[in-house]
């Protein structure tokens, strides 16, 4: 793909802070006005429609339902390839971030529809895990031709470059250990699970939990309610999302790293891949994250994370327990992971993955 020129269309940026972008990238900022969800779906489907017919692209490569039926109507009048990139799908998202619309049985069923049209006329599909490529495959309701290559998430060792961090050495220090929760605050990643799960632990033991993660006012109360009913005021502090260098200095401070997604629908079925335990595991730390199929891509259980039953904050007690009882099982976590991600599942590694891709579809054109 050297030499190719990349127009990418998005919705207009929330600040007009410039971004450094490769050579040969081209940003192309739709604007939209509207608040509704829907009316900002429509309008940004017929921005991206306008825009593909003035740039005329020789591949359209999209993410969502909506600019993907302008996608496709573009790509059936040139006779060009088309790449579907899911990572999650609208039917299924938005029963969680939108419950009211979500749950509208007609509007859900549209929304399904045209996903399922989309996968069907896509030449390409990309996905996030084999979970998520199962997922697609068993919802279809006709058989999926085109091929889907899975492509998971990765990170940047070179960023996260941090001084090994050692039980037996953090013991020695006059503080308790260090938990370390990063990511969205929504209820699906199974906080109120690891709040109640910290409150059976702080029973046998002292320690700090350190929350980073972007919430909507909504999840922010539910959160803060969670910690004064289980009277974790002293041991809890919750942070809004924080840059490159903050978080790196969260992450040497850690001890253990937690991702404690819920089993449900949207976890469990669809799948995901969670770029917090990729950076988890960049860093060198030890991970306590829930046993799932999408989880079990990425970390194998006493090899290079430590994997508790979802949904179940007792279980997951124990594994942070454990762990706390076997300072040396630590060191050989965080190490292992560290190594992981060094060996297969840094960005240039997946970066060949995609071009690798799109390298067989165009032979296959050819």
């Amino acid at each position: 793909m050297r030499g190719a020129e990349v127009d990418l269309l998005t919705l207009a940026p929330a600040t007009e802070e410039p971004l450094t972008l490769p050579r040969g990238v081209h940003l192309r900022p739709i604007k939209v006005v509207e608040d509704n969800y829907l009316a900002r779906a429509i309008a940004f489907r017929e921005g991206v429609g306008r825009a593909l017919y003035a740039l005329k692209p020789d591949i359209v490569h999209f993410r969502g339902p909506f600019e993907g039926q302008a996608a496709i109507r573009y790509a059936a009048d040139r006779r060009i390839p088309t790449i579907f990139e899911v990572n999650g799908l609208p039917s299924v998202e938005l029963r969680y971030h939108h419950p009211a619309v979500g749950a509208a049985p007609a509007f859900e069923g549209k929304l399904r529809a045209t996903e399922q049209f989309l996968l069907n006329q896509a030449t390409l599909i990309l996905t996030q895990s084999n979970a998520t490529r199962r997922f697609l495959a068993l919802r279809a309701q006709t058989p999926i031709a085109a091929p889907i290559v899975v492509v998971p998430n990765g990170a940047d060792p070179a960023l996260l470059t941090l001084p090994r961090r050692s039980l037996d050495t953090a013991t020695a220090l006059p503080r308790p250990p260090r938990l370390l929760y990063v990511g969205s605050l929504a209820p699906w990643q199974g906080l109120g699970e690891l709040l109640s799960a910290v409150a059976r632990l702080r029973k046998h033991r002292d320690f700090r939990l350190e929350i980073i993660g972007q919430a909507r006012r909504e999840w922010e109360r539910r959160l803060a309610r969670a910690i004064r009913a289980f009277k974790l005021r002293e041991h809890v502090v919750v942070r809004e999302p924080v840059g490159p260098e903050r978080l790196k200095e969260a992450l040497r401070d850690s001890d253990i790293c937690i991702a404690p997604l819920r089993h449900d629908r949207r976890n469990r079925l669809q799948g995901c891949s969670p770029i917090k335990i990729f950076e988890y595991k960049a860093a060198g730390r030890a991970i306590v994250a829930s046993d799932l199929p999408c989880i079990q891509e990425i970390l194998t259980h006493g090899e290079d994370g430590w994997l508790a039953k979802p949904s179940s904050p007792h279980r997951l007690r124990d594994a942070l327990a454990h762990l706390l009882e076997h300072t040396e099982l630590v060191d050989q976590l965080g190490a292992r992971a560290r190594r992981s991600v060094e060996e297969s599942a840094t960005w240039p590694h997946r970066q060949a993955a995609v071009a690798s891709a799109y390298a067989a579809l165009l032979a296959s054109r050819a």
